[in-house]
């Protein structure tokens, strides 16, 4: 598995629904695990300026693709997301170039690693830092940070686990803790929640008092609940509705797809091992978390992660 770091830019058509889509299209390629997604710039046109601004951002990915492989992964997206090569350096709907693999260079007619010009572009090197945490002396160019990304709702996970990370067993949470469960309504009340169709209806209601989303590709109207089949519809119901805090609650799968975008883990670990067929990812594959507040229980450890910057 290789660490890379991808460039992406939009200039036609919805700009930030180009970027959205193009992210969560990356993260469903095979062989590729979504780590870290930066914050949207607006930009000013490189190259060839008689074009309208760019909306870029950059993305972290771990990948057991081949470069080439991967590439042509990457220009079907493109392919699909509307991109039509007629002029270098000209407007397009996306454009996804492989800046740096972590450990490798490479200059073949295809590909050039690391990209030949991102140490020139601010746009590039703007983003790119906030994602691998690598500072490089900028230029001065007109780069302002906007909206269109998840990222800009500071996403909140909570979640209980046990010492091996294990979250659930068949559908059912592995423990039932009096103080978890106040420490949880404490924490989300009116406040937004974001879960999975199976945290749902193992819930089998809406939770009171709070803004409840389920993130579902499958589901379409549930009474007291706002669905999202997407990311792109997601950042939509946060954007209409924006609130103090928006947290993630389960299961497993909506946990891994937006761990990329959060900036804060609210963790209980229960100083025990149950059987699970549901855990917890390991966080710290996706820019890095660092333990801020550990308040010590008995039998159990309440638990405060920030996102190293």
């Amino acid at each position: 598995m290789m660490i890379c770091y991808l460039g992406l830019g939009a200039n036609l058509g919805d700009k930030r629904k180009n970027l959205r889509q193009a992210v969560e299209m990356i993260s469903r390629v095979d062989g590729v695990n979504l780590l870290k997604v930066s914050h949207f710039y607006e930009t000013e046109p490189w190259g060839v300026t008689n074009q309208p601004n760019f909306i870029n951002a950059a993305v972290k990915i771990k990948t057991n693709l081949q470069p080439l492989p991967l590439l042509d992964a990457l220009q079907d997206i493109e392919y699909k997301l509307g991109r039509v090569r007629n002029e270098h350096w000209g407007a397009r709907t996306i454009d996804i170039d492989i800046l740096s693999i972590d450990g490798l260079t490479m200059n073949s007619e295809r590909l050039k690693l690391p990209h030949p010009y991102m140490f020139e572009r601010d746009f590039v090197l703007i983003p790119f830092s906030e994602v691998s945490g690598k500072a490089y002396p900028l230029h001065g160019d007109s780069v302002i940070k906007t909206d269109g990304c998840l990222v800009d709702f500071d996403l909140k996970m909570i979640a209980c686990v046990d010492k091996n990370f294990g979250l659930g067993l068949n559908g059912e949470l592995l423990f039932h803790i009096d103080e978890d469960l106040r420490r949880f309504r404490e924490l989300t009340l009116n406040n937004t929640i974001i879960m999975g169709r199976k945290t749902f209806e193992s819930i089998g209601r809406p939770l009171d008092n709070r803004r409840n989303i389920v993130l579902s590709k499958s589901l379409t109207n549930i009474d007291g609940v706002e669905v999202a089949n997407d990311l792109d519809t997601l950042y939509e119901l946060l954007k209409k509705q924006r609130s103090d805090a928006i947290f993630v609650i389960g299961g497993g799968e909506v946990y891994r797809q937006l761990i990329p975008y959060t900036s804060e883990i609210y963790l209980t670990v229960v100083d025990d091992t149950r059987k699970a067929d549901t855990f917890l990812i390991d966080f710290n594959d996706y820019g890095g978390f660092a333990c801020d507040f550990a308040d010590q229980r008995e039998g159990f450890t309440f638990k405060h992660y920030i996102r190293k910057v």
